[in-house]
């Protein structure tokens, strides 16, 4: 029981420079992509902002813009002061500045990513809380590792209740969408690669549905975390989500961790 502290805090600051990475990535991409979001781009703000409400102030091109520069700011801050007050308040604004990041697109700028990040960050807001019970710092963290481990399970069992998922249709049909420019040595026809997309389809299922075994036992979780990982690389390289392996990255620690206090509970 006396080394949970210890992890605990480990946990925590490897979460923290890990949430700072993908925070800072985002807003980097959103500042390369500024011209888009004036009031002639693609996200112009004359169409987007019905639903801006109040928050209009702070959403427009060019406060939007400082909002971003803001979150630079505070992922270096959260980086360099993790376990501190700092951190604690660094999360907790970078939580709100990705809320408003979603407001001002109407939606997640990049799927579940976005939500996940947003999981993260208001976890470790409370994990880092000064003068909170140690019960509200292990919360933030096992918050998370809940939800990254819903993720993965909820994702499986919808790919599992579909045909096309096990016979590898579905993958072949993601492959081919041009929106995500998957390179061209990538196998995705079929029949001609119908076992290689099975196999691959079928092994994203199993892995996904069989996520929650990382409660069980420190080498099935290692074994989750590691499999975990390398799929998001492999989406990232294949499909360009980079931001997908970033939030998840920040996020499975919280499994380690979580494995760990579970055990001890169980002793």
């Amino acid at each position: 029981m006396t080394e949970l502290p210890a992890l605990l805090s480990t946990t925590t600051v490897w979460m923290c420079r890990l949430a700072a990475l993908a925070v800072a990535v985002n807003a980097l991409e959103l500042l390369t992509l500024r011209r888009a979001l004036a009031n002639d781009g693609v996200w112009r703000a004359p169409v987007l902002s019905a639903s801006w409400g109040s928050w209009h102030p702070l959403l427009s091109p060019h406060p939007f813009t400082a909002v971003l520069i803001t979150q630079l700011v505070l992922a270096a801050l959260l980086a360099v002061t993790p376990n501190s007050t700092s951190g604690c308040i660094a999360s907790a604004a970078l939580a709100c500045t990705t809320w408003l990041a979603a407001l001002r697109f109407r939606g997640n700028v990049n799927g579940g990513s976005d939500a996940m990040l947003f999981t993260v960050l208001g976890g470790l807001a409370l994990a880092q809380m000064p003068h909170a019970p140690a019960v509200v710092h292990e919360g933030g963290v096992l918050y998370v590792a809940a939800q990254v481990t819903l993720s993965y399970l909820r994702a499986g069992l919808v790919k599992a209740k579909e045909r096309r998922w096990w016979s590898g249709h579905a993958l072949s049909a993601f492959l081919a969408l041009p929106a995500y420019g998957v390179p061209a040595w990538v196998p995705r026809h079929m029949p001609q690669h119908r076992t290689l997309l099975r196999v691959a389809s079928v092994g994203v299922i199993s892995f996904e549905c069989l996520a929650p075994m990382a409660w069980l036992d420190p080498v099935a979780c290692l074994a989750v975390i590691t499999i975990a990982l390398s799929f998001h690389v492999a989406t990232a390289a294949v499909f360009g989500l980079n931001r997908f392996l970033l939030a998840w990255s920040a996020a499975l620690p919280a499994l380690w961790y979580a494995v760990h206090r579970l055990g001890v509970h169980q002793a």
